[in-house]
């Protein structure tokens, strides 16, 4: 049954469904539960999950790329303390089963693009097109702003 209230007060609606379904796992029958909604509701919190971890993974990446690029900004202390805040943020939502849906290579790829649309008045120092992490390995505590920044380092083609 779908429900106006999901239009008009999407949080008032969430109280009443969650309502609801505390009265049906108390073993009450209940017929109003706007479950269409409910569904799409339940589904929406794991894909936004997901895109939180995937975007504070690709900002770490991008202010990584920032610090490589341009060594000697005067911002480069600035976008290695937030390296280590996204890495943070990210690690903090981070679940095991994300793995299986975060393509760190593809982030990557994304974090260099947005770094190449950057007007910094100075062209970037050379940079890897690609770089190999698996999600575990960036997750885990022990990997930290300067982890990522060897990484990177890493990947470059020899000089």
């Amino acid at each position: 049954m779908p429900d106006d209230l999901y239009h008009r007060d999407i949080l008032a609606w969430s109280k009443a469904q969650a309502s609801r379904l505390r009265r049906i796992a108390a073993g009450e029958r209940v017929n109003d539960v706007d479950w269409e909604h409910v569904i799409e509701e339940v589904e929406d919190v794991g894909r936004s999950e997901l895109k939180t971890v995937r975007s504070h993974f690709q900002n770490a990446m991008l202010h990584a790329l920032k610090v490589l690029a341009w060594p000697e900004h005067s911002a480069r202390r600035k976008w290695r303390n937030e390296i280590t805040s996204f890495l943070g943020q990210a690690r903090n939502r981070f679940e095991p089963g994300m793995a299986q849906h975060l393509d760190l290579e593809d982030l990557y790829a994304e974090a260099l693009a947005l770094l190449h649309d950057l007007d910094m008045r100075a062209p970037p120092a050379p940079l890897p097109d690609r770089i190999t992490l698996a999600p575990a390995e960036i997750a885990s505590r022990g990997f930290g702003a300067e982890d990522l920044l060897a990484r990177i380092r890493a990947a470059l083609p020899p000089a």
